[in-house]
Formats: structure tokens, C-alpha cells, sequence
């Protein structure tokens, strides 16, 4: 049986372009990018032309990108920004790398959303915040906000604002420098690049502190060796990302539009979430009553690899908090499933997928019922 991967919002297999570059870069020079001799110029050279680059896709300057080992260090780093014990407002639907950060890092203010995932604010939600932080799309809804105008909400009152890109670099077009944002996460594997290195945009005038303490490397803001051929294969994969990017958007488009056709056909009950502003490749939607674990873990069996919520949170029994903070309750909240598409995935693979989906949704609804059913004789 072949396996369908339908889940590039947690991570996506590294693509043919990154893998060459990484042989390149590895041919190119194995030096240390802060050596002084002949070798570590050469790996000097491969780091700074991958920063050009990954600059280029970005809609950046290249003394604003600063290499991280992902988007959790990205996120993590971008509130160093601000004071310890500083109020940072954010939504309670962001990733956990950013929330459990913020709550580590001082105060932690809770942003309303709409029942979309769409913020919801007013000048009066921002006032008094050190920084707002609110992710261009959502991981698990795939939600987009629109960061413009959170920053002509934000900007009178000098707070600055930081967005978590990592799901929505190579799924929908944006340039750091229109967008307004003075802070922006970025990672390489979600694009079908390698685990292990990622970016924040640090517009410039922006002051920031390191995480840790060591050399001079990313201008004393990330010290440790830079993975120059790393940052080779992630420049490589952005280039192909943008470059693909309306192709892709067509493709995924469709995709998506057939998958709700088919789920609906399946369990007329099942709930989409989300709204016409999402990214096009991530689709999260509800099964009532039967949990969302149980059928991930079913269609495993399937040879279906599809997420529940975020791949952190994997393990987790309880509820999604992205799902609860819209308002929806508890059941709908534990029996979602997130879907989300690569550069690869075509209408054959939705059909194949709905097909694998009908088996285990017709084996958990029968498992609960029957569990149902024992519970109700124990009492």
C-alpha cells in the first residue's frame, strides 16, 4: 500500500533542490564560516549569498536576516526585543513555541478572535504592550490575518509587531517590507527544506537581545558556528518555493475545494473551520464524535499520514486550544483532523485519501459507540 504524507504543515520531505544544495555546499568548503583561512572564506562566501538570497524571497534587506536553528528559536529570539517582564498581546490560537515564551518571558495578554481565527482588536487591546505578536497564518486553521492593518492599529502607540511566517512563507505571496512588521519567524522544513535552520527578520533600527551568550556570530545575536551549507539548501528551496508559488497556489486551490466537496459528501456533520482567508494548501476540519487522536491514529493504519492539531502537541488528549479559543466546544475541539498539501499531491491523492478516510471513520464511529455502549452497562 502506498502511503499518502498529507501533512507539510508539520513538515515537508526534503525536496530534490535542497538535497542538491546540501551536496553542493558540503563540496563547496566544510569550514568553519569564522576562520580566517582560505576554507572558512569559502564557507563565508556560501553563508552570505544564501543570506542574499533568502533575503530576496523574503522581501528583505540581507543585514536583516538572522539565522536560527528553526521557528521556535525565531519566536523565542524575537521577544528578546523587549524588557524582561514586558507585556506581549498575542492570541491564544499562536503556536505553543510563541505562547509558552511569552509566559516565560513576562505577561502574556490574550487577543480576541473572530470565529474564523481573524483578530478582532481595537487600539485599546494594544495599548501598554511591549510587543504584539500574531502569526500570518495560522498552524492548525491556516487562517491569514492582515498584518497591515494590525500594524496601522499598533504602530501609533509604538508597539512593535512580530509575525510567526512559518506556515505561510511558500503557501502565499508577502514581502517583509510591505507588510509593516518590525519582527518575522521563518523555517526551512516546512518548505521542503532541511530540520535545523530557520530565520528572524530583524527590520533594522530594531534593538535585540541574544538567548545565549558566545562569539560574535549573526552580529552577536546568535553565537555558535553557522551552518553555512544549511542555509545553502534553505536559500535553494525558498528560491523554488517563490518561484512555484502561483503555480502551487492553483493547484492547492483546487485541492482543497475537492476535499470539502468529498468530506461533506462523506459526514454531511463534519465541520470546516477557517474561512476564505487561509492559506491554500491547509484544510482542519471536525468529525462529531469521533475524536481527532483516534482517527489520526487510524488512518495510520490507512497508511495516511494527517495531523491532530499541532505536530507539538501530538500525545495530547486534551481539546485543541486553537479550536476552543474560537469558541467551539469541547467535542468539536477533540475530533479534528488538520489536512494539509505539498508541491507534489494531486486530485488523486484527495480521492485516495476520502476513500482510506470513509474505512476509518466507519471504524472509530464503531469503537465509540461501543464504548459507549460499556459505559452505560458499568453504570
Amino acid at each position: 500500500m502506498t502511503r499518502l504524507y498529507l501533512d507539510h504543515a508539520a513538515s515537508s520531505p526534503l525536496r530534490p533542490v535542497a538535497r542538491d544544495a546540501l551536496l553542493e555546499a558540503y563540496t563547496r568548503s566544510h569550514a568553519n564560516p569564522s576562520s580566517a583561512h582560505g576554507e572558512g572564506r569559502a564557507a563565508r562566501r556560501l553563508l552570505e549569498e544564501a543570506r542574499e538570497r533568502l533575503a530576496a524571497a523574503l522581501g528583505c534587506a540581507r543585514d536583516e536576516i538572522l539565522f536560527t536553528s528553526g521557528g521556535t528559536e525565531a519566536n523565542a529570539l524575537a521577544l528578546r526585543a523587549t524588557p524582561p517582564g514586558s507585556v506581549i498581546a498575542a492570541p491564544a490560537i499562536e503556536h505553543p513555541s510563541l505562547l509558552r515564551a511569552a509566559e516565560a518571558h513576562g505577561s502574556w495578554r490574550r487577543l480576541p478572535v473572530d470565529g474564523d481565527g481573524r483578530l478582532h482588536v481595537g487600539s485599546d487591546d494594544l495599548r501598554g504592550a511591549a510587543l504584539v505578536s500574531a502569526a500570518l497564518a495560522n498552524h492548525e486553521l491556516g487562517t491569514l490575518q492582515d498584518l497591515p492593518a494590525l500594524v496601522a492599529l499598533s504602530e501609533p502607540l509604538g508597539v512593535p509587531v512580530h509575525t510567526d511566517a512559518t506556515q505561510a512563507f511558500g503557501r502565499t505571496p508577502f514581502e517583509f517590507a510591505r507588510l509593516g512588521v518590525r519582527l518575522l519567524s521563518v523555517t526551512a522544513h516546512k518548505i521542503g527544506g532541511p530540520v535545523g535552520i530557520g530565520a528572524l527578520v530583524v527590520a533594522r533600527g530594531t534593538s535585540i537581545r541574544p538567548l545565549w551568550l558566545g562569539g560574535g556570530q549573526e552580529a552577536g545575536l546568535r553565537p555558535g558556528t553557522e551552518p553555512a551549507a544549511l542555509a545553502h539548501a534553505f536559500a535553494a528551496v525558498a528560491d523554488e518555493a517563490v518561484q512555484q508559488l502561483a503555480e502551487r497556489t492553483r493547484r492547492w486551490t483546487e485541492l482543497r475545494a475537492l476535499l470539502c466537496e468529498r468530506l461533506l459528501a462523506l459526514d454531511p456533520t463534519c465541520v470546516v473551520h477557517g474561512s476564505v482567508h487561509t492559506i491554500p494548501n491547509t484544510l482542519d476540519v471536525s468529525f462529531p464524535g469521533r475524536p481527532g487522536d483516534a482517527l489520526v491514529h487510524r488512518l495510520d493504519l490507512e497508511g495516511v499520514a494527517v495531523s491532530h492539531g499541532a505536530a507539538c502537541s501530538t500525545g495530547s488528549l486534551e481539546p485543541s486550544p486553537v479550536l476552543l479559543a474560537l469558541g467551539l466546544d469541547e467535542d468539536l475541539a477533540r475530533s479534528s483532523l488538520r489536512v494539509s498539501f505539498g508541491p507534489d499531491d494531486t486530485r488523486e491523492h484527495v480521492e485516495e485519501f476520502t476513500r482510506r478516510l470513509e474505512h476509518a471513520l466507519r471504524d472509530v464511529r464503531t469503537r465509540v459507540a461501543k464504548k459507549f455502549s460499556r459505559d452505560a452497562r458499568v453504570e
